[in-house]
């Protein structure tokens, strides 16, 4: 009789193989560090219930895990369940997956001088992360986008930088000033594979040191809503708060940033209050005087 683990080893070869590699670093650890300890020896006719869902979710909880990593714990389960539905493997309606609710949005982005902090600390302790961060400051670059990058994704002469099998799973380009430019030149001389490496090793996670950085630097409290908490994650923050503070339009930034949709984009809406008022303002260039009611 098939089982969860049997549900997963298929999955793997025909559904998960044809991902990027981050993606399959990603859900396979989520498998073998919280779904195949729990559920993995389970036959999928019998024992896959509504109450076993339940148990399972208090069982992550137990482990502190935030929403949002129990929400893709069981959104992965429920994804190998109904391949094996679809395969013939699991003859049975599946059961309720009740997901967490939860509002994981990450809203801290750094000031001038935390992000000045932040380098100057870096650079003491390594110039490779230092490098890395002042990149992801100057591009909005995910941790895995710039880990994968490679010196073919780097066009000098048009000062631009492709990325490839996204997170969004959505191929753009990224224009480069002169920071950036400057980084990814100073990185890729010699480099044949990745641009960024760790012990002549593409970088897989993110550093002790970035995080030791931030603590050096005061940044985060133990008692902090982790949505305000600085982790690498909130120099992509900082790009886009910084571009949409300068006045650059919701619509750009998104495309920056690589978002499936606007909406994804909005949270930053709140640090340009006045681009409203700015473009209805510049319509009066268009007409000089109205007469209504009277002279204006």
């Amino acid at each position: 009789m098939a089982t969860i683990s049997d549900a997963w080893e298929l999955y793997a070869n025909l559904v998960l193989s044809s991902s990027p590699a981050y993606c399959i670093r990603t859900e396979t650890g989520r498998w073998n560090n919280h779904i195949v300890k729990y559920f993995g020896s389970t036959h999928l006719v019998e024992n896959i219930t509504n109450k076993n869902l339940l148990s399972f979710r208090a069982a992550l909880v137990k482990k502190r895990l935030s929403p949002q990593t129990i929400t893709h714990c069981l959104s992965l389960l429920r994804r190998v369940l109904h391949r094996a539905q679809q395969w013939d493997l699991l003859d049975a309606k599946l059961p309720n997956f009740d997901m967490p609710k939860f509002d994981n949005k990450r809203v801290r982005f750094l000031t001038k001088s935390e992000a000045n902090t932040l380098l100057v600390e870096l650079s003491l302790k390594s110039q490779l992360w230092h490098d890395i961060s002042l990149l992801a400051l100057h591009t909005g670059l995910r941790a895995g986008e710039i880990f994968s990058l490679r010196p073919s994704h780097f066009d000098q002469p048009n000062s631009a930088l492709y990325i490839f099998e996204t997170k969004s799973n959505r191929n753009r380009s990224i224009p480069l000033n002169a920071t950036a430019r400057h980084i990814l030149k100073a990185n890729c001389a010699g480099s044949t594979d990745f641009v960024f490496k760790e012990h002549d090793r593409q970088i897989k996670n993110v550093n002790r040191i970035f995080s030791t950085a931030v603590q050096t630097c005061q940044f985060n409290t133990p008692t902090q809503d982790r949505r305000q908490r600085v982790v690498f994650h909130t120099l992509r923050h900082t790009f886009a708060s910084w571009l949409v503070q300068a006045g650059t339009p919701l619509i750009v930034v998104s495309q920056l940033l690589g978002h499936k949709s606007l909406q994804m984009t909005s949270r930053y809406a709140h640090l340009a209050p006045t681009q409203g008022a700015t473009a209805v303002k510049a319509l009066e260039q268009f007409v000089d005087y109205v007469n209504i009611g009277g002279p204006l």
